[in-house]
């Protein structure tokens, strides 16, 4: 135990010792990326700024003057010496609102004349070194030796320009004019760039490395530094040589050093930085680890004699306590780790019987996972975050496109009464068959809701997302076949319209409730579409004159049209079109209440006709469907016309012959027809015609008519009323209506009529 205890405490120790060479290597590292990735910095800084040069140059040189006033000599005429006062106020003069802090000032250097332009100046060159810009050790010749000379972009190291009592540190920029000729050399463009913004992008790497920076051009030159010491001569070579950070060993201290080439001005951009910068850190490191690897080792070693010493002790704790948990009367084995494998695999196998156990579980936690979310208690959730709760209940939902389909079982055959398991079987067999269909281009869950009903959750495929609308219709009705004509289950669907997002499921849901409450106007077995009844009309046919006409219809006890009447009504509202299933238990509410009004009104007594206790109401709405509802009513209705008959045939009897006595006495009256009888006896007109057909065999305007003609044929006798005053006697206020009405019945005019008539009894006497 000791041994092992040791190599235990020395695997930390050496992986430490492994760690600190590790980090030691990646501190020097990072500070060298860190190192050249300021000085690549640096460099785009100054690449920038340098392409502000270039762009200055190029504005000048490219000037469409520049060629003509580079050949204007120095004995020229006014005119010639103004083209400079223009340059300078119209060009120069705007180009310094293009420049930047980077360019402390710029010249151009007209040769031929000896003139020097400025953006306010205007002198030759002896007077402009001597006032404004000279260069402190370079004499005046020099200089002036140095602007005839040929240059091409050429960057002059730092030196320092005196100026009017003041210094200033500068890198000048040099560049021939004209650009495009080889071979002459008319002027030069200065453009001076300030050290001390330059110092500035020098700051950062010199205060986070301690690096000495160097930019060399191309010829080995130093055209700027932020060290007072040169650059190493032996170093020219290896940068050529060398583009990684390499060591190097300068005055007795180590050294990295980094470069960076700039393609903008060809220079090389070098950091010098001692390796002590990065190794202090290291070396403090170093003796931090030390100092933690000495008292690890010997807090190790008194851990590991303590723990020798007390292994036991613990070891014989855990057997106690295990045994305590386990009630066990049995001694363990002698060796106690036998017996701790021993608990530990009994464990594993219960917990495998209970993961088992959740596993038959997991069909129950899906359904009712399903079911909250057709409620809307959640949101479907079909991020990649929920992949691992999804997965646990063996779901996973290709899309957030979602429909719902609700299965109404309405019977089955032979399967009846209340058997348990034949109806799990039919619910069976349903949710299987729609998960098939369902899976065949999409996916599909089923969700048990009640006993004769079930959902279809539909997951839609991206794929057939321009299909789905056709697939979701050809999948409802293949179930409906296979249920109907193979399994002789009959059922009625109802079908969602497709919804898309995290709300998706608990919108679909509602709308395939919406759906299956059309049962109750199309009647089962069928298959019902939110988006086919969602344009139902939102009233129903009832009016009040059909109310009237179907109370007199009962209180007259005339059964056939009162059913004829409420299937006039039953047609118009569920045959012709669709209708809410609100508004058609509102429509038999209506006819219900209508049926109780008559009761009420004829005193009837409803316990007597009805039974006691019954109600007619929850009669009417015991049923699911319209049509059921329908063939209640009419049942209802029948029952009490029936009874109202017997009661009522006196009463006909006697409204005929009031009806027949006030047609004889107003026969003269013009009025008189349908409508003044109706009003007389306080009925609608459509009762009156049918009430008087029925039981005097002919309409009541026909028998008026009748009447009338018999009338006017017995005055027709005489010769003392002409035929207009016969008609007007009758009733007839035009004696052209009486004498279509009357040739109508007799098939001849009333005058032949009254010839005839006169013809006859003439020749009697005779």
């Amino acid at each position: 135990m000791i041994v092992s205890s040791l190599f235990v405490l020395l695997i930390p120790l050496a992986m430490g010792v492994f760690l600190y060479a590790k980090v030691e290597q990646s501190l020097e590292q990072s500070t060298i990326r860190s190192n050249a990735a300021l000085l690549e910095q640096l460099k785009l800084s100054l690449d920038n700024k340098l392409t502000e040069v270039d762009n200055l140059m190029r504005q000048v040189a490219f000037d469409p003057k520049m060629d003509y006033m580079l050949k204007i000599p120095v004995r020229s005429s006014d005119t010639d010496k103004y083209q400079f006062v223009e340059f300078m106020r119209d060009k120069l003069g705007k180009y310094r609102n293009l420049t930047s802090n980077f360019i402390f000032d710029y010249y151009v250097y007209f040769a031929a004349s000896d003139t020097i332009v400025r953006p306010d100046l205007l002198t030759d060159s002896q007077k402009f070194y001597s006032i404004y810009y000279a260069f402190k050790d370079m004499p005046y010749e020099q200089w002036r030796k140095l602007l005839e000379q040929e240059h091409k972009m050429s960057y002059l190291p730092v030196a320092t320009l005196s100026m009017e009592q003041t210094e200033k540190k500068v890198i000048t920029y040099i560049q021939s004019l004209p650009i495009h000729s080889q071979s002459e050399h008319l002027g030069s463009i200065v453009i001076l760039i300030d050290v001390d913004y330059v110092k500035a992008l020098f700051a950062q790497l010199e205060s986070a490395s301690h690096s000495a920076v160097y930019i060399i051009d191309d010829a080995g030159n130093t055209i700027m530094s932020n060290s007072e010491q040169p650059f190493p001569s032996d170093l020219l070579g290896r940068l050529q040589e060398e583009q990684e950070p390499f060591d190097y060993r300068l005055m007795g201290v180590d050294q990295v050093v980094s470069v960076t080439p700039s393609q903008k001005a060809g220079w090389k951009y070098v950091s010098i930085m001692p390796s002590n910068v990065f190794m202090q850190q290291v070396n403090q490191i170093q003796h931090w680890s030390l100092g933690l690897f000495i008292l690890c080792l010997v807090a190790g070693l008194t851990a590991v004699s303590i723990g020798v010493h007390r292994t036991y002790k613990p070891l014989q704790k855990t057997v106690r306590a295990i045994m305590n948990g386990k009630e066990m009367i049995k001694r363990p084995l002698s060796n106690e780790y036998e017996f701790i494998r021993q608990t530990i695999e009994g464990s594993i196998h219960e917990e495998q019987h209970l993961r088992s156990t959740l596993k038959q579980q997991i069909p129950f936690i899906r359904a009712n996972y399903l079911t909250r979310l057709l409620n809307g208690h959640m949101d479907v959730n079909v991020s990649a975050g929920s992949e691992e709760s999804l997965r646990f209940m063996d779901l996973k939902f290709t899309s957030d496109q979602f429909a719902v389909i609700l299965v109404k079982i309405e019977d089955m055959l032979p399967i009846t009464g209340e058997d348990e398991q034949q109806w799990a079987h039919a619910r069976f067999i349903v949710s299987n068959i729609g998960i098939d269909l369902m899976g065949i281009y999409h996916q599909g869950f089923a969700v048990e809701l009640d006993r004769d009903r079930l959902a279809l959750l539909l997951n839609l495929t991206e794929s057939r997302e321009t299909l789905a609308e056709s697939d979701i219709r050809e999948i409802a009705q293949s179930l409906y076949s296979l249920l109907s004509e193979r399994f002789r289950i009959g059922v009625t669907l109802a079908v969602s319209s497709i919804h898309k997002g995290s709300k998706a499921i608990r919108d679909a849901y509602p709308e395939a409730l919406a759906a299956l409450e059309y049962r109750l106007t199309m009647g089962k077995h069928a298959i019902i579409h939110f988006q086919d009844i969602a344009d139902a009309k939102q009233h129903y046919y009832y009016p009040l004159e059909v109310e009237i006409q179907l109370i007199n219809f009962v209180r007259s006890g005339d059964i056939d049209n009162v059913g004829k009447l409420l299937d006039k009504i039953y047609s118009m509202n569920f045959d012709s079109s669709h209708i809410t299933p609100e508004l058609g238990r509102c429509l038999f509410f209506n006819v219900t209440s209508t049926f109780l009004k008559i009761v009420n009104a004829t005193n009837t007594s409803q316990s007597e006709v009805l039974g006691a206790d019954f109600d007619p109401i929850k009669a009417v709405f015991s049923y699911p469907t319209a049509d059921g509802m329908q063939q209640k009513t009419k049942e209802l209705y029948e029952t009490l016309t029936r009874s109202l008959s017997a009661e009522r045939s006196d009463h006909s009897t006697q409204l005929l012959q009031e009806i027949i006595e006030l047609v004889h006495r107003k026969l003269g009256d013009s009025n008189l027809g349908l409508a003044l009888v109706a009003e007389r006896f306080q009925m609608t007109p459509p009762y009156i015609s049918t009430f008087f057909k029925k039981n005097q065999g002919q309409n009541l305007v026909d028998y008026i008519t009748h009447k009338r003609v018999e009338q006017a044929k017995r005055l027709m006798a005489t010769k003392e009323l002409t035929i207009a005053q016969i008609a007007q006697t009758v009733g007839y206020n035009n004696d052209v209506v009486f004498i279509r009405a009357f040739k109508k019945i007799e098939g001849i005019t009333p005058g032949k009529f009254r010839e005839t008539m006169i013809s006859d009894r003439t020749g009697s006497s005779a």
